[in-house]
């Protein structure tokens, strides 16, 4: 086998073992900030999910096709967590102009209440587990996980 053929091999099973080692660590992350989102999010009545789909309506009314299509989600999976916002009082439905039959979820008083004690607690949070970090470096991780996100969706089409 030839020299340059070695460094090729060596190179392309090392993006490969890098690419891997990142995933594995993006899930576990994933992993612990839905246990940690849904523990601090219990006190104020939520979930990550439930506090997500609040969220995408905290400042103007969405169908729940809309509010799906931009978390990523299906739309019988938001529809879920938005009845149940709605059962809760946290949320409510209202006529929407535009489509006689898909209404605009909308926060509700108390929606916005716990909405707001959430996005204090992730604030907490976020001051917590940054503290002696090097905010660049939080950066540069921020943007290498977008321009993967991106690639992968391209893979999608």
């Amino acid at each position: 086998m030839s020299d340059k053929l070695a460094i090729r091999q060596h190179a392309v099973k090392k993006a490969c073992d890098s690419y891997n080692d990142l995933m594995d660590e993006v899930i576990r992350l994933s992993d612990v900030l839905e246990a940690v989102g849904n523990g601090i999010a219990r006190p104020t009545g939520l979930s990550v999910a439930r506090y997500q789909v609040l969220a995408a309506v905290e400042a103007e009314a969405a169908p729940v096709v809309t509010i799906a299509s931009q978390l990523g989600h299906t739309r019988q999976s938001v529809q879920r967590v938005a009845d149940l916002l709605v059962d809760d009082g946290l949320a409510c439905y209202r006529p929407n102009p535009a489509h006689q039959r898909a209404k605009l979820l909308e926060a509700t008083p108390s929606g916005h209440t716990a909405l707001h004690r959430m996005q204090a607690a992730y604030e907490d949070l976020a001051l917590r587990t940054t503290d002696g970090l090097d905010l660049e470096r939080l950066e540069l991780a921020r943007q290498t996980l977008i321009e993967l996100r991106h690639r992968l969706r391209s893979e999608l089409t």
